[in-house]
């Protein structure tokens, strides 16, 4: 068995029997880069597994999107070929290329802009592989259960191919229901979820007590502390991962004790950052000789462990002070009221920026109950001049926020009056 869809088993004869459907179809294609575009997750995970080993390139584009839209955008790829829902569909391009080696090209998250098409090669994903593995020292019986994108790098690489290539069979659940997750995880005797921080702390509410999972791993965003405690009180084994869409995962920390513990790095890879908490600076990652800035701020601590601080773009400087949203966060989760909290910068005339939040919760909570809260919780230069109450907090599709998005929008809502 290769792997299991949601409840049904794929072996390799299923998987290689579409790849036959490929190689007829590629007759018609003279190139070796390719643009997919499909609601049918196997059809993605064969396309994938035949890419790496005969090493053509691969583009995944959201499942969503129109037909001539994706034809654009496998143009503007310079995609040789689009397959359009299965291989029995490849549309012929005329964009041929003289790239030899086969990558993977994937998309930066736009949390900070627009996304863009970011290429590695299979070789340098075997050896991302290589080294999670050293850093994860997983026994055979440990299970992935993938409940995440399986179209994004933490999923596709880290959670699916990673498995395969230890001689594992992963499950991969699709359709976000945690009571279906669930009962899932409690079938196997040793699972390793993958997944959001969101999506874990919704599941861990649903988790019966006393009954500790046996291994969560989380990537993507920090969690606020209160969720990291809750997670790591209810779970044997903690992992956090730290990567970017230019480096893949560059490093893992096991059972970390705060929630901004993102670990040593894997052995292909070295990190740079700032030397203390008091003097965060860009992290870099140096992989083969390239020095990669991954727009984050951070420090290395006394035992070599990454500790992240934020965005350097979410930064707010408000008066000469940096602020760094998830420490504010921090502190108003600590409120019986909030449910989920993000912070994000808004201009002022007077001090540059200022920090406004958006929250969750039962109801609005009363802007004096707000400010003696952040007096007792936070230094002046941190508290939110503006808080927003909402149903729910917008994410883009991979679950992340953006919060050069809500600045926007919240912008938006003012010049229109909307509080």
């Amino acid at each position: 068995m290769l792997f299991y869809l949601n409840d049904r088993p794929y072996d390799r004869a299923t998987i290689e029997a579409r790849w036959r459907l490929l190689t007829r179809a590629l007759a018609t294609v003279s190139g070796r880069r390719l643009a997919v575009c499909t609601h049918d997750s196997v059809e993605w995970l064969a396309l994938v597994l035949y890419a790496r080993q005969h090493n053509l390139s691969i583009a995944p584009l959201p499942a969503d999107t129109p037909r001539a839209t994706a034809l654009e955008k496998a143009r503007a790829l310079h995609c040789d070929g689009l397959i359009w829902q299965s291989a029995e569909q490849l549309v012929p391009l005329e964009c041929q290329t003289s790239v030899q080696d086969g990558t993977l090209i994937q998309f930066s998250s736009g949390t900070t802009g627009e996304a863009k098409p970011i290429e590695r090669t299979w070789s340098d994903i075997d050896t991302e592989i290589t080294h999670y593995h050293q850093a994860l020292d997983l026994p055979p019986e440990v299970v992935p259960v993938v409940a995440c994108s399986i179209s994004h790098s933490y999923g596709l690489i880290c959670g699916v191919l990673a498995a395969l290539d230890r001689g594992v069979v992963p499950r991969i659940v699709t359709g976000w229901n945690p009571k279906y997750l669930l009962k899932m995880l409690r079938a196997e005797s040793r699972p390793l979820l993958y997944s959001s921080p969101t999506f874990i702390r919704t599941l861990m509410m649903l988790w019966p007590p006393g009954e500790p999972l046996h291994g969560v791993m989380t990537s993507g965003s920090v969690m606020p502390e209160a969720w990291f405690d809750e997670v790591r009180g209810k779970t044997e084994n903690l992992w956090q991962q730290y990567g970017c869409s230019e480096a893949g995962c560059v490093a893992v920390a096991r059972q970390p004790e705060r929630a901004d513990i993102m670990g040593m790095p894997l052995g292909h890879c070295a990190l740079q950052a700032g030397p203390g908490p008091d003097e965060p600076e860009e992290v870099l990652v140096v992989q083969q000789g390239r020095r990669i800035a991954t727009g984050d701020a951070g420090y290395l601590d006394d035992q070599g462990r990454l500790r992240f601080c934020g965005r350097m773009d979410d930064t707010i400087i408000t008066a000469g002070f940096n602020v760094y949203p998830h420490e504010v966060e921090n502190a108003l989760m600590r409120h019986a009221g909030i449910r989920e909290v993000v912070v994000f910068k808004q201009p002022d005339p007077l001090a540059g920026e200022r920090v406004a939040a958006v929250y969750t919760g039962a109801s609005p909570l009363g802007d004096a109950d707000l400010r003696a809260f952040c007096r007792q919780h936070l230094a002046s230069h941190q508290w939110p001049s503006r808080f927003y109450h909402r149903e729910r907090i917008p994410r883009l599709p991979n679950g992340k926020v953006s919060r050069r998005q809500l600045a926007g929008q919240f912008a938006a809502d003012a010049a229109q009056g909307v509080a």
